[in-house]
């Protein structure tokens, strides 16, 4: 119930915003790279190891401006990725192979500092569809980067690099709670109207 509460908030927030600026909209899409590790907040000898192979996201975002800085980010973002699991049981080694899916719904602040650069963050819901081999990575995290960007007449290009954590709330608590930790980069081009 709170989260359809929130989400309900935020999208009324989204839809009636009023900005005194010519544009007060921008949508973007992009595409990023990422380092990816999973970290748990115990000590867990002999546990399974996990290397995430070949880690992307794509998505699509939309701001809306609240002041000619202020803007209000939000849209939705799919990662993924394949994970080797390393497994030691008893001086045995096993290893095997599975998916990574997430998807997310950013409800970010971004704030534009002069013309060139900005820096966006806030927390974030994410959705796992796949990989039971390890705690699941849904529920609410956060995401926090800095960018620049150049615009040219409506277009924009940008890059992102950022910072996020999922699962620091998660929707099924475990005992050792993994949560997945990336710093990437995004690239991306946008449309203001």
């Amino acid at each position: 119930m709170k989260v359809k509460f929130i989400t309900l908030i935020l999208i009324t927030l989204f839809l009636n915003t009023n900005a005194n600026c010519q544009e007060s909209n921008e949508f973007r899409t992009y595409f990023g790279i990422m380092d990816r590790e999973f970290l748990t907040s115990g000590n867990l000898d002999g546990a399974g190891s996990y290397d995430l192979e070949n880690p992307y996201e794509f998505g699509i975002r939309y701001l809306r401006k609240l002041t000619p800085k202020l803007s209000l980010e939000t849209g939705i973002n799919y990662l993924s990725s394949k994970v080797q699991i390393n497994s030691n049981n008893y001086g045995t080694h096993s290893e095997r192979h599975t998916h990574l899916k997430i998807v997310s719904i950013p409800m970010f602040v971004n704030y534009t500092i002069g013309n060139y650069f900005f820096l966006n963050g806030g927390p974030r819901l994410d959705f796992q569809n796949s990989g039971e081999s390890f705690d699941s990575q849904s529920g609410f995290g956060f995401g926090i980067g800095f960018g620049g960007k150049y615009n040219f007449d409506k277009f924009l290009i940008y890059l992102n690099p950022n910072f996020k954590m999922h699962a620091v709330i998660p929707f099924e608590k475990e005992n050792d709670q993994q949560r997945l930790t990336e710093f990437g980069v995004q690239l991306g081009i946008g449309y203001q109207f």
